[in-house]
């Protein structure tokens, strides 16, 4: 049952977005200051696409390293242990505090920092868009409602030492 949510609730949906996101970096690039965007700052949607090839990169890496599809480490009963093992003892045999592993976490920390902010730009840009906001005090109140909801939505990434266990 598990791989049949996997796919239809994470894969599927994952692939869409990733296939507008790709059609979309084909015709924009990474250009600063695209015209066609109408709604957030130039910035903010160089960032989107740029926080989006991070996270391609960052998903498909993640999902080699850690999915028992691939034989990796992570153990859903022991979520965040598996996963921090993993991550900080990436190339085996290497101490954790190693140069290798050591590159590997502030890979994976890019990553949860770019799905951060990709996510709730997405969030604050796709109400603009779809006219839930409609003035700009209500935009600036979105987006600085998305920016108070940026650490939760992050700190189940953040690491907590257990890989010095």
């Amino acid at each position: 049952m598990l791989p049949v949510l996997e796919v239809g609730l994470i894969f599927l949906p994952l692939a869409i977005h990733v296939a507008f996101g790709l059609r979309t970096l084909r015709r924009e690039k990474l250009k600063f200051g695209v015209a066609k965007h109408h709604h957030g700052s130039d910035l903010r949607h160089w960032l989107q696409r740029v926080t989006a090839l991070i996270m391609l990169a960052f998903i498909l890496f993640h999902v080699v390293a850690l999915h028992r599809w691939f034989g990796r480490r992570f153990d859903p009963q022991n979520a965040f242990d598996s996963a921090s093992h993993a991550i900080w003892q990436f190339w085996r045999g290497q101490a954790a505090g190693s140069f290798p592993n050591l590159l590997f976490a502030q890979f994976y920390l890019l990553g949860i920092v770019a799905a951060v902010y990709h996510l709730t730009n997405g969030v604050a840009t796709g109400a603009q868009v779809l006219g839930w906001v409609r003035s700009p005090a209500a935009e600036a109140r979105l987006w600085r409602a998305c920016l108070i909801a940026a650490p939760p939505c992050g700190s189940p990434g953040w690491p907590r030492g257990t890989h010095l266990r």
